[in-house]
């Protein structure tokens, strides 16, 4: 089926708000210096908040089940993502940072299908695993002075997270559920942990966090993490599981291009040499992917990607 204008148009605010969140993240964590655990904490609450007030308004549309311990891995998950991506975005730019998340949440999503789905490895899978994984060594090791080993190791426990995240979901039938419910018991820890935090550290806890840093945390957990989910899960399956897997390499595309607008972030010839390793790896991946998932479709079994 061919998508419609509006799938179109959906389909690239959802990518620009996935990349905008890497960009606010360094731009509150680097350049306003709030703290990155005050970011996570902002940003999954608020995210909840969205969640609880999109159930109350349509409770058919947005339903749930109740949360049980089956949730609990997916929340795990969700919080080293969360926190290792704030954190992360100190120590490495947007696009060096981007780039090996990327990297990591396709090798990984491809690993757990090989290992846990049974899915054949073919060729196509191994190379594009050994060129994504090369042109991360390339940005970690390629003297890129705004690089770090540290921003480089976060970011990868922030792919490897993320796409256990996401394969784990796959085994909930309501998605909506997934969501909602890895949001609440990771919102309810992150609460209790904010309360030991200012307990802790009092009013230094909230250092850098003007009006308009807390718009920009409030936005990016309301729209362009709970919202942009919810609108994924409902436009990814109006398309084609190819076009679905193409179109999450625009974010890797994106928001290095948003590093370099507004952070002012610079582009090396090595970063931009391990950045087309990279892409030409998660090419490689995403496409036998979407075919393995098209084949899938096709015998009645149920997939589903998500975005970051």
């Amino acid at each position: 089926m061919k998508p419609s204008f509006l799938t179109w148009i959906l389909l690239l605010l959802i990518m620009l708000c996935f990349a905008a969140n890497s960009v606010i993240t360094r731009y509150l964590v680097l350049l306003s210096q709030v703290s990155p655990f005050l970011v996570t904490v902002v940003r999954f609450i608020s995210g909840l908040g969205t969640l609880l007030l999109l159930s109350a308004i349509r409770p058919a549309t947005f339903r749930y089940d109740r949360p049980d311990s089956s949730y609990l891995i997916g929340a795990i998950f969700l919080g080293v993502y969360a926190f290792s991506i704030s954190y992360g975005y100190l120590f490495i730019p947007v696009a060096a940072g981007t780039f090996v998340f990327y990297t990591f949440v396709v090798v990984t999503m491809a690993a757990y299908s090989v290992f846990v789905d049974k899915e054949k490895f073919t060729v196509r899978l191994g190379i594009g695993q050994l060129l994504g994984l090369l042109g991360v060594l390339i940005i970690t090791f390629g003297g890129i002075t705004s690089v770090t080993l540290l921003g480089v190791l976060l970011m990868a426990a922030t792919g490897v997270s993320w796409g256990l995240y996401s394969a784990y979901g796959r085994r909930f039938s309501i998605a909506f559920s997934y969501t909602f419910n890895c949001f609440l018991i990771f919102g309810a820890i992150a609460a209790l942990l904010s309360l030991i935090a200012v307990g802790l550290y009092g009013g230094r806890i909230y250092a850098g966090l003007s009006p308009q840093n807390l718009e920009l945390a409030l936005y990016m957990g309301m729209v362009s993490t709970a919202l942009s989910y919810v609108v994924w899960n409902a436009t990814v399956k109006k398309i084609t599981a190819s076009l679905g897997g193409l179109t999450q390499l625009i974010v890797p595309i994106l928001a290095p291009v948003m590093g370099l607008v507004f952070l002012r972030e610079q582009l090396t010839s090595r970063l931009l040499f391990g950045g087309i390793f990279v892409l030409s790896g998660i090419y490689l991946i995403g496409s036998q992917t979407s075919r393995n998932a098209a084949i899938a479709k096709s015998k009645g079994v149920s997939t589903r990607s998500q975005g970051s």
